[in-house]
């Protein structure tokens, strides 16, 4: 009898670490051990400090949960809460901008639509057709409803010059970025060219650099670059009157920054956009902060006409998360800080009431897909087809995965898994997580 158990005991164990090892294609297997058995053969979720939490989408019932109701930091987990939040409040239309018109004079604001010229966000031009029609004299940009700070709190003070912290302003353009490219090998360009001005070669960098000082838009490139093929973004500071300057250059049209900051009136006009899921899959599946502090910003001008993430919040917790705003502290739209503290359960019941707001299949597609796309492209892999719908989050000693698991059967799940306070790489959790995804897929 001993024997036997410590023969199914071992090959359990192996089936256990070889699934783990395999991860880009399926390695489903069946096994006679429960789930949590399959979790608890991998000593790492008892090692350090993990979440776990699942459950039936269909019947709600609870599946398995390991430390559901404790915080732990997100990262980019928070994306699941903003794009929750576009949804209920932005429905189908996004605002892009507004407009009044006073005595031959236009002063327009902006309302965080992070669209405008950007091109991984399909670059709507509805702003440059509409200043094309305009007969006012005057064009005045006015910032007036824009109350919050470049950065979010908790925010890396040395991470300015990163593609993944740009700075929040009221009228993103071109991603609020720019673009160095050498496509030949021989000719640098920069978009948009405004910038040109401001760009040295600067013989001490060392390869491939391009750095840029935290308080101006002076940049500063390693000389190689001028001979090599290569692509790479900055984030440009938003100084004042910046984007006047940018959308002259760009509309060959005078606009002017308005030093008065005319607050918004009454009588102000609200251009409106469709909004579309390609919107939503580049911050889900691309995991684009920039969209998602964008996005949380215009939840929050739609309804207090106010550009303020912080306001933005306490508004969505007095409201749409009210159900779980004593279990969670939200402090950005993308997941940059580590201020931001989630339960698993929370992020459970964000993943339950998403469906209210759109249908399962097209729900699932702006999730990166277990071996198919964004952060889950070389992972959790299906044997015909992805089963695995969920956001990553990862920072340093933070690992999460949260969304949706489909199983052989058909039967939909949420999961969500938080790994914090460990050391070293988060490629250790990928792989003691694939045996228990492969597990609930078959069982």
């Amino acid at each position: 009898m001993r024997k036997n158990k410590l023969l199914l005991y071992l090959s359990c164990w192996f089936i256990g670490f070889t699934t783990a090892c395999k991860t880009t294609k399926s390695t489903i297997k069946a096994s006679p051990v429960n789930l949590s058995e399959v979790i608890h053969q991998n000593p790492l979720f008892a090692e350090n400090f993990s979440g776990i939490y699942i459950e039936s989408l269909d019947d709600g019932q609870v599946i398995y949960q390991q430390f559901a109701d404790h915080r732990f930091i997100p990262a980019s987990n928070i994306k699941i809460l903003t794009l929750y939040a576009a949804m209920e409040i932005l429905d189908q239309k996004i605002p892009a901008f507004q407009y009044l018109s006073k005595q031959d004079t236009l002063w327009i604001w902006g309302t965080g639509d992070p669209v405008f010229l950007y091109d991984k966000a399909g670059q709507d031009i509805s702003f440059t057709s509409f200043l094309k029609n305009r007969k006012e004299k005057t064009v005045l940009i006015s910032e007036a409803n824009f109350t919050d700070d470049r950065f979010g709190a908790g925010w890396a003070w040395d991470d300015f010059l990163y593609g993944f912290q740009v700075e929040k302003s009221a009228f993103p353009i071109y991603g609020n970025r720019v673009t160095f490219q050498n496509s030949t090998g021989r000719d640098l360009n920069i978009f948009p060219s405004f910038f040109e001005q401001n760009a040295i070669f600067d013989p001490t960098l060392k390869y491939g650099r391009i750095i840029r000082t935290e308080t101006d838009n002076q940049f500063s490139l390693a000389t190689d670059l001028r001979s090599r093929k290569f692509t790479s973004t900055r984030p440009f500071t938003y100084q004042p009157g910046l984007i006047a300057q940018l959308l002259t250059d760009t509309l060959k049209k005078t606009i002017q920054f308005d030093l008065s900051r005319r607050p918004l009136s009454e009588n102000s006009i609200v251009v409106e956009r469709d909004l579309s899921n390609e919107l939503y899959r580049q911050m889900m599946q691309e995991s684009d902060n920039f969209i998602a502090e964008q996005l949380l910003l215009t939840v929050g001008g739609k309804r207090m006409d106010t550009l303020n993430t912080r306001q933005t919040i306490q508004q969505l917790k007095k409201t749409v998360f009210r159900e779980i705003a004593e279990d969670i502290r939200w402090v950005d739209g993308s997941g940059l800080s580590r201020y931001n503290l989630l339960t698993p359960r929370s992020i459970a019941w964000v993943l339950r009431k998403l469906p209210e707001k759109m249908a399962v299949p097209p729900l699932l597609d702006l999730f990166p897909a277990g071996g198919q796309s964004g952060s889950l492209q070389g992972w959790y892999a299906g044997e015909k087809e992805p089963y695995v719908f969920a956001k990553t989050g990862s920072m340093g000693g933070v690992y999460c995965l949260s969304g949706y698991l489909k199983t052989k059967k058909g039967e939909l799940l949420i999961i969500s898994f938080m790994h914090n306070n460990f050391l070293g790489s988060s490629k250790k959790y990928k792989e003691a997580m694939a045996p228990v995804l492969e597990w609930l897929y078959a069982h």
